[in-house]
C-alpha cells in the first residue's frame, strides 16, 4: 500500500493532537474552578467587613456619612443653580441628615426655603445655624434677606451690619441681591449706606 509508509508519522500526530487537546480541557477546567474559587471568596464577606479606600482601612461610619452628606450637598447645588428649589431642599435636608453640623448646607436650605417662598421653614434653618456658629457672616446675612423678604427692614439691617461685623465684603452682592430689594428702598437703608459708602 502506497499510505502504509505514512502510519507511523499518522499515528504520532493522533497522538500529538490528542495530548493537545487534553491538555487544553485540563487548562480550561482549572481555569473553571479558579473562577469560581474567586466569585466564593468575592460573595464570602459580610456586609461592612470589606476595605475600602485606598489604602485598604475600614472607612469609618462617621466619615461614610461626611460622604454621603457632602454628595447630597453638592447636589442640591445644582438643583439650586438650575432653579430646581424643590428638588434642592431635598439635597440639604439629606446632607444635613447625614452630618447635621454640616453649615454650608443649613445656610444654603436657608436660601433655598427663601426662593421657595417657604418662610417658616427658612426661619427654622436660620436658628438652627446660630446654633452651629453664631457668628457665621454667611448665617447673618440670610437672615438679613429672610426680614427683608419678609418686610421687616429694620431688623433686615441689623443683621446684614451683623454679616458685615464678622466679615461678610461682597458689597457688590448687597447691592444686586434680589432678597434684599426692600430693605435697599428702606429710609434705614440708605442713610446707613450714605454713611458707609456703600
Amino acid at each position: 500500500m502506497k499510505f502504509s509508509k505514512y502510519l507511523p508519522y499518522l499515528g504520532l500526530i493522533a497522538l500529538i493532537l490528542f495530548l493537545i487537546t487534553d491538555t487544553s480541557t485540563f487548562i480550561k477546567d482549572t481555569s473553571t474552578n479558579t473562577e469560581k474559587n474567586i466569585k466564593q471568596s468575592e460573595g464570602s464577606h459580610k456586609e461592612g467587613s470589606h476595605k475600602e479606600g485606598s489604602n485598604g482601612q475600614d472607612i469609618s461610619q462617621k466619615d461614610k456619612e461626611k460622604k454621603m452628606g457632602i454628595f447630597h450637598y453638592n447636589e442640591g447645588n445644582k438643583n439650586f443653580k438650575e432653579g430646581q428649589y424643590k428638588e434642592a431642599i431635598i439635597n440639604y435636608k439629606k446632607a444635613l441628615h447625614h452630618n447635621k453640623s454640616f453649615k454650608e448646607a443649613t445656610i444654603n436650605l436657608s436660601t433655598a426655603y427663601m426662593k421657595n417662598s417657604n418662610f417658616e421653614e427658612a426661619l427654622k434653618t436660620l436658628q438652627k445655624g446660630m446654633v452651629l456658629d453664631s457668628k457665621n457672616p454667611h448665617i447673618h446675612y440670610n437672615y438679613a434677606c429672610y426680614y427683608s423678604l419678609t418686610g421687616q427692614p429694620e431688623a433686615s439691617l441689623e443683621k446684614l451690619q451683623t454679616a458685615i461685623q464678622f466679615g461678610f465684603n461682597n458689597f457688590k452682592q448687597i447691592e444686586t441681591d434680589p432678597d434684599l430689594e426692600k430693605l435697599r428702598q428702606s429710609p434705614e437703608f440708605k442713610r446707613w449706606a450714605l454713611v458707609s459708602n456703600i
